[in-house]
């Protein structure tokens, strides 16, 4: 069972060539094109897309940043891609247990995930397994920012600590920033227990959607 958003082994990013952006502070690609950038005018890596037979072995560790934009663009469910039943019903958040349950304003780069994949993904994800998440109903989700690789405007190479740095739309470093996830913030926050969740769905339609998750990630989504 691997999630949408799973990187592979043969999905490596490609390395267009980083130059000084000509107008002001900040870095474009050589040969960038509009497709380079989001809504928002943040410069994104390019990954390689593959159709699923060519992308090799799954690598549950990884998250392909194409995917994991799309998802959280769209709120489709990480795992299996569903979208929202309804545009307007709050949408499940499942994040790793930090000490405390989700907060208010909360800033995340785990997109949404449905019931049915929710109870997949802490039997199957270690990261997530013996109780180590939490989970919460959340009204709104803007994008704050993203997480990227912050880069130095003399050397042009990226500076050095955490790997990927979370950085906030319209901010100092947003133009030396080359994105590699979409980080939203939470509002309207509610806790759940996913138990609740699951016994509200019932057993027999959750063991219907665990086979449909299953028909669509085997087929390649």
């Amino acid at each position: 069972m691997v999630p949408y958003i799973a990187g592979y082994s043969e999905e490596a990013l490609l390395n267009p060539r980083i130059v000084q952006h000509p107008l002001f502070p900040g870095v474009v690609y050589a040969d960038e094109t509009p497709h380079d950038r989001d809504s928002f005018g943040m410069l994104w890596v390019r990954p390689t897309l593959l159709p699923k037979h060519r992308r090799g072995e799954p690598r549950l560790r990884e998250v392909h940043p194409y995917r994991q934009r799309r998802c959280m663009a769209h709120m489709m469910c990480q795992v299996c891609t569903r979208p929202p039943e309804n545009l307007d019903a709050p949408s499940l958040f499942l994040l790793r247990d930090t000490g405390g349950p989700v907060q208010e304003g909360e800033r995340t780069a785990s997109p949404p995930v449905c019931v049915p994949c929710a109870g997949i993904s802490i039997q199957l994800c270690h990261a997530l397994r013996r109780d180590h998440y939490v989970a919460a109903r959340v009204e709104h989700a803007p994008a704050w920012g993203v997480a990227g690789l912050v880069y130095d405007p003399d050397t042009l190479t990226p500076l050095p600590g955490k790997e990927l740095e979370r950085v906030e739309y319209g901010t100092e470093r947003a133009p030396r920033t080359v994105a590699a996830r979409t980080v939203v913030a939470l509002y309207g926050v509610t806790p759940v227990d996913l138990d609740e969740e699951f016994a509200q769905l019932g057993m027999d339609r959750l063991e219907e959607e665990f086979a449909r998750v299953a028909g669509l990630v085997g087929a390649g989504r």
